[in-house]
């Protein structure tokens, strides 16, 4: 450590970190250091998971505290960056550069323009080596990760470059210096210094994630407000008094921006003590492992739907916790819809839990802000962001409100820093993205438990992000869950070999010796698998019966699928038929409404219609009402009902029918979309319906003998995984659940030659349609490797890690330009009102193009938006501008806007669109020729 004499500070205020040029005001530097230093000593002391201190601690040598000291001084030296010309003489009044000079400080005419975080990145390291006594390779570790604070980590190339009058010299550097030794001294930094000769890049991604946000924090003059005024004379600084007051401040930020409030539990529950039910099977398998899981792991839960996956989760995150200090959990689900079901599953779950804490719960998707539930939990959090117009309700049952959402963590990037969390997967792939800030996403998943549910429901490319994904977690000693109906062994282990890879463990993987629903498992030092027992309720026998699904030609009035779906319903009975796309479902349901009377816009009658094309007001409200009509219980269950969806309802809504119709789609898809007959116990079922039947809409066939997939179909998924589907189930009478289930999946998914006995026309489709999916997977695999960050175990600059940030939410770009979570064409939101383009209308009131809608107006425009996913009306939308005003709305800013006229019709580009109040938006028309 440096010899040099105590540091004073009666120089230091001459030094800015913020100015304010209308207030006259600024911050001064070591001020603005101090704050930030102490804050994130507050989150290390607070906030930060147990688990992460301990790793921290562990790789530097130190006990806890001196550990969380340590931190707090490097995040204080952040900004040290900005003790130079090249951030100094950004201010134009005139005053600092005569103090400066007064003080004897070069003070160049001309320099070049650095950004304050390169020259932190620059001279932190040699400081740390020089002064403190922490060795070359880690000192220059450390400054990498202190310079990416803005989001982006500079190359080395450009930090080498950084020098001469720009940086500053001499006097410059003696005083950079006594900054250090100051926030040092304030900070009662303990004599003994870390001995790590190597920091692990997922530490340094943490590290650059922790100092972000206690920037963020120590950045709000809310809470830290300027201290000087450019009319005085700065006057001497007492460190240890300002130190004191920052620490205070520290306290009452966190507080009051929902930090604080709930922590790991000491102890574990039962599960008899976390739910009033008896486990099923499979939670007591889970529940046996748990002594085997002493350090973070990788759980993957394989069980038909029912069995209480979600569950058996919960109970392996409490597990975590208790003995691990993890902190917190997220819930990641493929979509929107799946997403808001789990929010509230998983509210439920915390409000019993932890009936005396203050639980900080997020949901994270686009339209989270429309979630009624998330509204209420925000009116309960802090409402510092939040405008006075928004008052707080009692909490949904009435009970004193502990389960919040804290406003500060809905802004974008940081709801991943909630201990609490449930949203897409989008938002955790996010963090292995070459993102701006991506880190901070890394930061809030460090030692979590990540929940990831319908693992099967990914493809290639977003199955090669979560390879990725998984690996950061394991190298950041996060646990996690996977849970599914079912996966091929290849994917299974696949998942597994990411996770240890990333915690840097050998293991030799043996899943294939359990049986279907299973589970495996990873843990240092240990793995294995094991069978589960399946619940009597869900083991059954499902008939399969082929079936004509094509729809009536212009000419004829008959429909073959309405004919037998209405003689199957003769007496009675719910129905489901799940079409592959919102074209089809639109189709089939008008051709069904020859056969049964209703209307989905009014929800009266037999028939509805539910899909992702219907404006977010219309689609809640039918996803509300289905739920009534075919969930658990039987007061609401109609006699006799059709239900026409997409994928929608394939996926973690709780719905049960008497029968299911659904087009052809991979084998494992038909057994999820199967998870929703008969899912519930009933005393009765209508006539014909008592056993569990699924129709198959039969794909035509060429002369050969050989399908022809209709072109959406084609469109969604992989030919060749639908044509093993049909080889494997046409012969099929039945399906025994859970026997033949992994069967039926290792057939259609694993890497076997065609069978011998097929005829020469099907082999040489096998043949084609695999070379063709192989090349997809090749593309896809490429295309995801282009975009992610590399692997944890890189060993250099994180500007390589990291590669060049790419945008998110940034449709207008190449896609090469794009952080893409999913490889699809870019869905934009677009808000469909009347009225004119220059004068829309919204609620019979006209609205300002230049105007920027409050909250309530926002939430109220996006009740009346709608996804489109079309390439052409895509781009053709893109070309139009958003209403000025909306691109300063948090909510609104991605969003193009759509008039209608009376008839409900628009012109985008060279397509006709129809806003239908029955089947949602059309996109090309009703004739045949329609591009849907």
């Amino acid at each position: 450590m440096s010899s040099a004499p105590p540091p004073t500070a009666d120089t230091c205020p001459v030094w800015w970190a913020k100015w304010n040029q209308q207030r006259g005001t600024y911050h001064p530097l070591l001020c603005h250091m101090l704050d930030v230093a102490v804050v994130a000593q507050a989150l290390w002391n607070e906030v930060a998971a147990p688990a992460l201190r301990a790793r921290w601690s562990e790789t530097l040598e130190l006990d806890d505290d001196s550990c969380g000291r340590w931190i707090a001084f490097w995040a204080g030296l952040h900004d040290l960056g900005k003790a130079a010309p090249a951030f100094q003489f950004k201010c134009t009044d005139a005053t600092f550069r005569q103090r400066m000079a007064a003080l004897g400080m070069p003070c160049p005419d001309s320099y070049r323009p650095i950004p304050h975080g390169i020259i932190s990145h620059k001279l932190v390291g040699d400081l740390l080596h020089a002064d403190w006594g922490i060795a070359s390779r880690p000192a220059k570790q450390i400054a990498d990760a202190l310079g990416g604070h803005h989001g982006i980590f500079a190359p080395l190339a450009e930090v080498n470059r950084c020098a001469g009058v720009s940086v500053g010299a001499g006097a410059w550097d003696t005083q950079r210096r006594r900054l250090a030794q100051l926030l040092a001294q304030a900070l009662d930094l303990p004599a003994e210094a870390p001995r790590s000769s190597k920091l692990p890049p997922a530490l340094l991604m943490a590290l650059a994630g922790l100092v972000s946000v206690a920037d963020w924090i120590g950045s709000n003059e809310t809470y830290f407000p300027h201290a000087a005024s450019l009319a005085a004379e700065p006057a001497p600084l007492d460190i240890h008094a300002y130190t004191e007051q920052a620490r205070r401040c520290a306290d009452q930020a966190l507080s009051r921006l929902g930090w604080k409030g709930w922590a790991p539990p000491t102890k574990p529950r039962s599960f008899a003590e976390l739910f009033p039910f008896t486990p099923r099977p499979l939670q007591a398998t889970v529940e046996s492992l748990l002594p085997r899981l002493t350090g973070p792991g990788l759980v993957v839960v394989e069980a038909p739907m029912g069995e209480g996956k979600t569950e058996a989760a919960l109970l392996l995150q409490e597990h975590w916790a208790a003995t691990l200090g993890q902190a917190g959990a997220y819930v990641a689900l493929p979509t929107q819809a799946t997403s808001n079901g789990m929010f509230t599953r998983i509210y439920d779950f915390l409000t019993k839990r932890y009936p005396k804490d203050i639980v900080n719960l997020q949901l994270l998707h686009g339209h989270a802000a429309l979630s009624s539930l998330f509204q209420v939990l925000q009116q309960h959090g802090d409402r510092l962001f939040l405008p006075g117009e928004i008052q707080a309700d009692p909490a949904p049952d009435g009970a004193p409100p502990n389960v919040v959402a804290a406003q500060w963590f809905t802004a974008h990037k940081r709801g991943l820093l909630a201990p609490f969390g449930v949203g897409t997967i989008d938002q955790a792939l996010l963090a292995v993205l070459a993102t701006k800030h991506g880190f901070v996403r890394l930061y809030g998943l460090a030692a979590k438990t990540v929940i990831i549910d319908e693992v099967h429901a990914y493809d290639t490319y977003m199955s090669t992000l979560l390879e990725r994904l998984l690996e950061w977690l394991g190298a950041l000693g996060a646990s996690v869950i996977l849970l599914s109906a079912t996966l091929p062994l290849q994917r299974r282990d696949g998942l597994l070999n990411a996770y240890a890879r990333g915690a840097g463990w050998n293991l030799a993987l043996t899943t294939h010796a359990a049986a279907y629903p299973r589970l495996a498992w990873l843990a240092e030092g240990d793995q294995g698998a094991t069978s589960i027992a399946t619940s009597p309720e869900i083991r059954r026998a499902i008939r399969l019966r082929w079936v004509d699904g094509r729809l009536p030609e212009a000419s004829s009035s008959g429909f073959p699928l309405g004919e037998q779906l209405r003689a199957a319903l003769s007496e009675g009975g719910c129905a489901a038929v799940i079409c592959n796309t919102v074209r089809r479902a639109q189709q089939v349901y008008t051709a069904l409404k020859c056969y049964f009377e209703g209307n989905a816009a009014t929800g009266e009658g037999e028939i509805d219609l539910l899909h992702a094309r219907l404006l977010f007001e219309a689609r809640e409200t039918r996803e509300q009402r289905v739920l009534q009509r075919f969930g658990k219980g039987e007061d609401n269950r109609p006699y006799r009902a059709v239900l026409v969806a997409t994928q929608v309802i394939e996926q973690s809504l709780d719905l049960d029918f008497d029968l299911l119709i659904t087009d052809h789609a991979p084998a494992d898809l038909i057994l999820q979309r199967a998870g929703r007959l008969h899912r519930h116990q009933r005393e009765h079922r209508p006539a014909g319906l008592q056993q569990p039947e699924v129709w198959i809409c039969a794909p035509e066939m060429d002369a050969n003998g050989v399908p022809r997939f209709d072109p959406g179909t084609a469109a969604v998924y992989d030919e060749h995984i639908l044509l093993r589907s049909w080889l494997e189930l046409h012969p099929r009478p039945q399906i025994a659940v859970p026997e033949d289930v992994a069967a039926i999946i290792e057939a259609v998914y694993d890497d076997r030659p065609p069978p011998a006995d097929l005829s020469a026309a099907l082999q040489t489709a096998w043949q084609t349609t695999a070379q063709r999916q192989q090349a997809a997977r090749d593309e896809e695999t490429q295309l995801a490797k282009e975009c992610y960050i590399k692997a944890p175990r890189y060993d250099g600059p994180l500007s390589q890690l990291v590669g060049t940030a790419r945008e998110e939410d940034a449709p207008e770009l190449h896609p090469a330009h794009q952080a893409r979570t999913r490889l699809i064409d870019y869905a934009l939101p677009v808000i469909c009102l009347s009225g004119t383009v220059e004068r829309p209308i919204l609620d019979s009131q006209p609205l300002k193009r230049s105007a920027t809608p409050n909250v309530a107006e926002a939430k109220r425009l996006l009740q009346r938006s709608v996804t489109i996913s079309h390439p052409g009306v895509v781009m053709a939308l893109l070309d139009q501008p958003a209403p000025s005003g909306w691109t300063k709305s948090p909510l609104l800013r991605q969003h193009r806007l759509l008039i209608f006229d009376e008839q409900g019709r628009a012109i985008v580009g060279r397509y006709k669109l129809i806003l239908d109040p029955e089947r949602g938006l059309i996109i090309g028309g009703d004739d045949d020729s329609a591009d849907l």
